[in-house]
């Protein structure tokens, strides 16, 4: 899955602009506006909900902004608890499942909530390829590449040539050593979608294995270019390793 997904991007839209509804308040409103100043939508989120005059209607917007606002802040436990509100109070509906196990795989890398909440989400939208996608990723993270595998191609099925889920394959591909099909994956992924600079660094060690060193190198050179910061490159770096380390098992 490339960075864009990651970071929360999709994720925003995705999951806010359905919920922009007919609030009553100025700060509720002011709330669900404000998109680039995560302090200023906390500060307006906050006090709509402790003025105790939201139907629970408009409530749980409100709630899930403040938890998203929360979460580009990396404030997960704050996200966490603000999206388990929502679920409390709304159960049924599936992307705040998917906020809250975002959230869960940022913080401390705790990949089994990640995956349950993503489960919650399947059950109640089982033909979302986006869904199967994040499982997918989250699984290979785990160690468990080859029911990673089968939710990425079940994305597949859903949402043909996705550059998202190509790139989350070839992870799951490489994570289980199969180098030639992960590269034809990721290969395909940049083709689809040339801005995905995490694909260039997955890429890189699959080169890299394969001896093809100058290219891994300069594939490594792009993802350094274009992440946004050493801590976004790093982080991404992790995520390889992990996958590499935890499922070190099935090449064995």
């Amino acid at each position: 899955m490339n960075n864009a997904s990651r970071i929360g991007l999709i994720i925003t839209v995705m999951l806010i602009s359905p919920f922009i509804g007919a609030v009553e308040f100025d700060d509720a409103q002011k709330c669900n506006e404000i998109k680039d100043d995560p302090d200023l939508t906390i500060q307006y989120c906050t006090t709509a909900i402790q003025s105790g005059e939201l139907s629970t209607e408009n409530l749980v917007p409100v709630l899930a902004r403040r938890g998203y606002a929360y979460y580009q802040k990396r404030n997960y436990d704050q996200a966490i608890s603000d999206f388990s509100a929502v679920i409390r109070l709304d159960p049924n509906d599936a992307r705040i499942y998917i906020m809250r196990g975002m959230a869960y795989e940022y913080s401390e890398r705790n990949y089994d909530e990640t995956i349950d909440n993503f489960n919650s989400a399947i059950r109640l939208d089982p033909n979302n390829a986006r869904y199967y996608n994040y499982r997918c990723w989250a699984l290979i993270l785990k160690g468990d590449a080859e029911s990673a595998l089968s939710d990425c191609n079940k994305s597949l099925e859903l949402q043909p040539n996705d550059p998202n889920t190509l790139d989350s394959r070839g992870l799951a591909h490489f994570a289980l050593g199969n180098y030639q099909a992960a590269l034809k994956d990721y290969n395909r992924t940049i083709q689809l979608d040339s801005a995905a600079w995490s694909t260039h660094l997955n890429r890189a060690r699959v080169l890299e294995i394969l001896g093809n060193t100058s290219q891994a190198e300069a594939d490594r050179n792009i993802a350094r270019e274009n992440a946004q910061g050493e801590e976004q490159y790093g982080f991404w770096l992790g995520s390889v390793e992990d996958a590499e380390k935890n499922n070190q098992h099935h090449r064995q």
